[in-house]
């Protein structure tokens, strides 16, 4: 509990996000040939309850595909309102990459050092609440292509790279 409404609006400070809400993005990047509906990608827990591992269900994420995960954090105040989108990512399909790999080299990674602080900072600040949507992709130009897009008219709070260099300079100018 919060000692004091200094400790609480300290609190609230360390975990403020922005979000750019754009209906010009979300029409200028075309993903229709993909049903994105959320209720397609399937979703964990990512850590355990004592947060110090993997929750079991990471055995669901395949580790023969690849294809596309979003970091989310899962508010259950409104359950299925809730769900606040952070990071998209991808995995390719290779020899030496795939799905579950990728996702577990979030964790094992980039939670325990400033290599991305953006990361780290999500797992230190949301990681109770933090959980995986997956969305397998055999195609690694599909893959590539559609985060590209999605990134782009997403812009969530946790992606640094933004690949358009038309928006990149628009958020760069308003910053």
């Amino acid at each position: 509990m919060m000692q004091s409404a200094f400790d609480l609006g300290e609190h609230l400070k360390l975990r403020e996000v922005t979000f750019k809400v754009s209906p010009v993005l979300w029409e200028k990047w075309d993903i229709s040939d993909f049903d994105l509906d959320f209720n397609n990608w399937k979703k964990i827990k990512f850590l355990n309850d004592a947060l110090e591992d993997f929750h079991t269900d990471i055995d669901l994420v395949p580790n023969d595909k690849g294809g596309l995960y979003l970091f989310y954090v899962n508010c259950k105040t409104i359950s299925g309102i809730t769900e606040i989108p952070f990071y998209i990512g991808r995995a390719q399909i290779t020899e030496g990459q795939n799905l579950r790999k990728r996702v577990r080299e979030y964790f094992n990674k980039f939670s325990k050092n400033n290599e991305r602080p953006k990361i780290t900072r999500m797992f230190n600040y949301w990681k109770k609440d933090l959980y995986l949507a997956f969305y397998e992709l055999d195609n690694n130009v599909e893959i590539v292509d559609l985060e590209k897009k999605l990134i782009n008219s997403l812009l969530l709070p946790m992606n640094d790279e933004i690949p358009d260099l038309e928006t990149k300079q628009a958020i760069k100018a308003f910053s």
